[in-house]
């Protein structure tokens, strides 16, 4: 970046959404430097970009009156993009607008944008490019000397070959050029074809030589090929995202004031490019009409490819981080009609924060059952789809998803997550819409003895009051002198209802008990003053930071007590984060079920395509085991309540729960769950104890 000293006062221009935005003076009490910045377009990417670099560099330059100016420079072709994103981060340059597959070699989780058939339309893009998953992404290239300034449209992606693609065999053994993308070179092999990385100025050299059979682009990049004879079929099977990002050194370099002015600019660009590129990508479908003959994808070969790439997201799950995945797969749905010729099953969980583990496990439960009831035809006829938002534990959040379910008219039932706050908060509003909700992880006892009558809501998971029982005697095993660790909200005082009335039915009081708050920061005293009081044994009722800090407090201790834990621990990684204390402290949590040891043919069967979906190896690698088998085994009995009620309707719905006669799950036979007005499917005989081992819970009995 060049700047220069000059004398005076400058004009400060405030950018609008209009292309020539109105004027707002501003008149500082100080001299001003100019600046020339340098902004690049990555191998010259196309005229859309060009039209909105010129009309950043106006609108920047207007801003700022003329004291920062943008020169667009053209990049030898001789180099890469990788090298001339090094010129950015060496301050060569100063800006740059490249595509955010060439940035998976600094920033992995960038590849979440090439995910095949993550963006349904126009709409589902533009929201994903304003979301706060776009925020992180733009932030992760803070640690790569990058700074990310916005996303723009590439539009989207089309396959070019060199002979018709009709069926899925019609990819096997053919050549596709790709850019540098572990996704892409993932979504290729899944659809039976070979990858080539070639730089895109050389796709059309590579056609010509026959050392390609096909590449994936753009109407607006195919209309730029030069090559006569190719096949064009229209899939929008991916999605082509543009980053553009600066230099943090020509950045801070600018006075603040002119910091405000290239964001506001870039802000303005960026709505401004979207519109262009929309237009574009329209006139360029219609150049590419008049020269070759564009095919339209058939349904079943759309449908083929989604089914064998599905898989890809779970697979980099864990590379991309489950928030984010979380995050860009609500933000690119359309809530407003999500999935319209489907039946839906909505999950309200904490899918990005601290327990997102939790969330994550039900979700994958869903997933299993679903994929299995699918191949079976669906229900009712219709294909049933999963559809997922997000409550980080909050009540006020777990309403509003709520609100948002409750206007999709072909939902039959809401999964609840982790949170026993969260659901208690729900009940009221969802039996004001008669809306069937289903929990396998919450735990209070008054999420099902809730005082509706109809009652709407099921549970195939752990009830508080039974909970306590169990938890007593485990102990007891150990000691009577019981101490009570207690997280103060509606899980914590469900629990120690159960607690106190089943230690005052054995004439036993509580050693002591401290109660504390959710987010408390330092619990140690509290911890002290339990092992003061005599407690040789803590029944722990809270979730994983809050317990990581507890044991992080015992054991500073040289002998201290044993750990009894409710499972609110386990829908996180609170294993990896408290792996030393967990060297030194006896700790045994509540579970109902393991895959580990657990030889019944249905565990077999569904660990077998687990392994196969979310790329694990053995049974250890399976998290938050009992979340998945719960959230696996109520949606084959909603399935079976659906089918007997032959509608849509969750009131109809609701009745056939009620009388469900019975179901081989994975959990056990269920006979009669929910007869009588009992909703709880699960008793005390269902209940474990598992241990940690190098970070996974290992039952202390095996499960049959």
């Amino acid at each position: 970046m060049k700047h220069t000293l000059l004398f005076g006062v400058f004009v400060m221009l405030l950018i609008g959404c209009d292309r020539q935005p109105d004027s707002q003076v501003v008149n500082p009490e100080q001299d001003a430097e100019s600046f020339v910045l340098k902004l690049a377009l990555a191998n010259a990417t196309g005229s859309t970009e060009h039209k909105a670099a010129k009309f950043f560099a106006s609108s920047l330059e207007s801003a700022t009156q003329g004291n920062v100016t943008v020169e667009l420079v053209s990049t030898s072709s001789r180099l890469s993009e990788r090298e001339v994103i090094a010129q950015v981060q060496q301050n060569k340059l100063d800006i740059i607008i490249t595509s955010a597959s060439k940035l998976s070699h600094l920033v992995p989780e960038m590849q979440i944008l090439d995910i095949p058939f993550l963006f349904e339309d126009n709409a589902a893009v533009q929201r994903a490019y304003e979301s706060s998953a776009a925020r992180t992404l733009l932030s992760a290239l803070d640690e790569q000397d990058l700074k990310g300034l916005a996303f723009w449209k590439g539009g989207f992606k089309q396959l070019i070959t060199t002979a018709p693609l009709s069926s899925l065999s019609d990819f096997k053994n053919r050549r596709f050029r790709i850019m540098e993308s572990l996704v892409l070179r993932e979504q290729f092999e899944h659809w039976g074809s070979t990858t080539v990385p070639i730089a895109s100025n050389h796709v059309a050299d590579a056609f010509a030589k026959k050392a390609i059979d096909g590449a994936e682009g753009t109407f607006v990049n195919i209309a730029k090929l030069g090559v006569d004879n190719l096949q064009i079929t229209k899939t929008n099977h991916g999605y082509l995202s543009l980053v553009m990002m600066m230099s943090p050194s020509s950045f801070d370099s600018l006075p603040s004031i002119y910091q405000d002015a290239l964001l506001e600019a870039v802000k303005a660009t960026t709505q401004h490019q979207y519109s262009l590129a929309d237009q574009e990508g329209e006139n360029a479908y219609s150049a590419v009409n008049r020269k070759w003959t564009i095919t339209q994808a058939s349904p079943h070969l759309i449908g083929k490819m989604k089914d064998v790439s599905k898989t890809i997201l779970e697979r980099n799950r864990m590379i991309f981080g489950t928030a984010l995945v979380e995050q860009v797969l609500q933000t690119s749905q359309n809530w407003k009609a999500p999935h319209p010729d489907a039946l839906l099953v909505a999950l309200d969980a904490d899918l990005t924060n601290l327990s997102a583990l939790s969330g994550l496990a039900i979700r994958r439960g869903i997933e299993l059952a679903l994929d299995e009831i699918n191949a079976q035809g669906g229900l009712l006829g219709k294909e049933v789809k999963l559809v997922a938002r997000d409550n980080s534990m909050v009540p006020s959040r777990g309403i509003d998803n709520i609100k948002t379910f409750a206007k999709l008219p072909n939902l039959i039932a809401v999964f609840s997550g982790i949170s026993s706050p969260v659901a208690l908060a729900e009940l009221d509003l969802l039996h004001q819409h008669d809306m069937l909700m289903l929990v396998p992880w919450a735990a209070a006892t008054p999420i099902v003895d809730n005082g509706h009558d109809p009652n709407f809501v099921f549970r195939v998971s752990v009830r508080d009051e039974y909970a306590a029982e169990f938890l007593l005697d485990g102990a007891l095993d150990v000691s009577p002198n019981i101490g009570l660790m207690l997280v103060n909200n509606g899980w914590g005082r469900s629990n120690y209802e159960g607690l106190t009335n089943a230690m005052a039915e054995r004439d036993l009081p509580p050693a002591h008990l401290e109660w504390f708050d959710w987010g408390e920061k330092d619990i140690s005293s509290k911890t002290t003053r339990l092992i003061e009081r005599g407690a040789e044994v803590i029944i722990y009722v809270g979730n994983p930071v809050e317990g990581q800090k507890f044991l992080a407090a015992l054991a500073t201790h040289p002998t201290p007590p044993v750990v009894i834990s409710h499972w609110g621990i386990t829908g996180s990684e609170f294993a990896q984060q408290a792996a030393r204390e967990l060297e030194k402290i006896d700790l045994r949590v509540l579970q109902t079920f393991s895959f580990i040891n657990n030889d019944s043919p249905i565990a077999t069967s569904l660990a077998k395509r687990y392994h196969h979906q979310y790329n694990t190896l053995s049974a250890t690698d399976i998290f938050a085991p009992s979340g998945t088998a719960h959230a696996y085994d109520l949606m084959h009995l909603l399935a079976q309540a659906t089918r007997k009620a032959g509608s849509s309707d969750m009131t109809k719905i609701r009745q056939e729960m009620k009388n469900l006669d019975q179901h081989k799950g994975v959990m056990k036979r269920y006979q009669s769950p929910f007869l009588s007005g009992q909703q709880d499917a699960l008793t005390p005989e269902d209940y474990i104890f598992s241990f940690y081992k190098n970070g996974m819970l290992h039952p202390i009995r095996s499960t049959n």
